[in-house]
């Protein structure tokens, strides 16, 4: 899929959005000289760290409070590849209002082309005991502008 620079970031970028550019390590790849597909799965998450900061929290604030986000569901679909020194841009958009998961969709893009897609859910847990918890209310006032 391909997009015209403004039609193309406006489709992607909103007030519930982010994105990151990342460049593709040599130690990002396979023998085949492919970004590997466990590589994504970080970019995934530098996403989502970089969005969650972009709202004025802090992930690292959170986990020191009691509060874990561990990703129970990802899946990826791998459209095109990447390679070595490609510069990608990752977007990531809050999929739905946060209650006890954080819901993510994400598009990896090369040149203006989406060469992945992928979603995440993640599960607001108590640190101590791992049971599923309610979104805290500092992080729901954060992205109830944007809902």
């Amino acid at each position: 899929m391909r997009f015209e620079s403004t039609k193309f970031i406006s489709f992607f970028v909103s007030m519930k959005s982010h994105f990151i550019d990342v460049k593709v390590r040599y130690s990002e790849t396979d023998q085949m000289g492919l970004t590997h597909h466990s590589s994504y799965v970080n970019y995934l998450e530098q996403a989502r760290i970089s969005w969650i900061s972009n709202l004025g929290l802090s992930y690292f604030e959170m986990e020191k409070s009691g509060i874990i986000l561990p990703v129970s569901k990802l899946s990826v679909s791998y459209l095109k590849p990447a390679y070595f020194d490609d510069k990608l841009t990752v977007f990531v958009e809050l999929a739905e209002t946060p209650s006890s998961k954080l819901i993510f969709d994400y598009r990896v893009v090369k040149d203006k082309i989406i060469i992945a897609k992928a979603k995440t859910v993640l599960a607001f847990l108590n640190k101590k005991t791992k049971k599923p918890i309610r979104c805290p209310n500092y992080f729901l006032d954060k992205v109830s502008t944007f809902i």
